[in-house]
């Protein structure tokens, strides 16, 4: 896909992501919540919100496949380019109320994401990205349009400097819940500058945003990972695994953001069991 033709989709992205909004506010007072078979929550608002964006971009790109969360993401093995949605990224905190909840819609090419865009419905916000074309903030307080500059670091972050994030407990020594590695999540607690839980997608826009230091999610899916990864690595930060790897890292089950590569290594080797 050429860099015009990607950047023409980005557009067309951002315009979907937005008008899903409607959706996602419209129904937050009087939906419906049920639970899945894995216990995690899911409710009429994800379906309602996946089935647009599936249907736009199907509209858009009749060749590409669309995939989400919700209704069906049996991906083939040999599909090298298809969308990826997530609905409603933190179904929980939308049930609760809290404005926090985000919605992701991701491209993936050979593996990787090449463009993503990260609407949070609550606020008004958009962050979206395209490979090679910088990464993007779009907000309805100002209703204008920002380019998200890359972080400027005049020495070495260490944790004890840092503020850092992390979605939750889960799949951690302290409670492994359906995780495979009980990452050691209590080291970084007990040596950040400031350590905060926060919800799903936003901390990591919190990151691209500069005003955190590194998010760390222990516990991820694709569906959860693809926007993110792009429109971090759009804005300059450094994006891993908590194996440390910086590429392949879709379906790895975790992720990491961080200002600076140091940061998110030193993360690295103190998350590791």
């Amino acid at each position: 896909m050429s860099e015009m033709e990607l950047s023409s989709l980005l557009q067309e992205v951002k315009q979907i992501a937005l008008s899903s909004f409607a959706i996602i506010e419209g129904r937050k007072n009087e939906v419906t919540f049920f639970e899945k078979k894995d216990l995690s929550i899911v409710s009429e608002a994800d379906i309602e919100t996946e089935k647009y964006i599936r249907d736009s971009l199907q509209a858009l790109t009749p060749d590409i496949p669309v995939y989400g969360e919700e209704l069906g993401c049996d991906i083939a093995d040999d599909c090298q380019l298809y969308w990826l949605i997530d609905p409603i990224d933190g179904t929980t905190w939308y049930k609760l109320g809290m404005p926090v909840y985000g919605s992701l819609i991701a491209l993936i090419q050979n593996g990787e994401p090449i463009l993503g865009s990260i609407g949070l419905p609550a606020i008004n916000t958009l962050v979206y990205a395209g490979k090679d074309l910088g990464c993007f903030i779009h907000s309805g307080r100002n209703n204008g349009r920002q380019l998200l500059s890359k972080p400027v670091q005049t020495a070495p972050m260490c944790v004890e400097q840092a503020t850092i994030t992390a979605s939750g407990m889960h799949g951690t020594s302290t409670w492994i819940e359906n995780g495979d590695t009980p990452w050691s999540l209590i080291s970084v607690l007990e040596r950040a500058k400031l350590f905060k839980f926060s919800a799903d997608c936003i901390q990591h826009v919190s990151v691209l945003n500069g005003v955190s230091d590194a998010a760390i999610d222990t516990i991820m899916k694709p569906w959860d990972s693809a926007a993110i990864i792009i429109c971090a690595r759009e804005a300059g930060l450094t994006v891993m695994d908590l194996n440390g790897n910086q590429r392949g890292i879709l379906k790895s089950g975790n992720l990491l953001t961080a200002k600076s590569e140091h940061l998110a290594k030193s993360l690295v080797k103190l998350l590791t069991p």
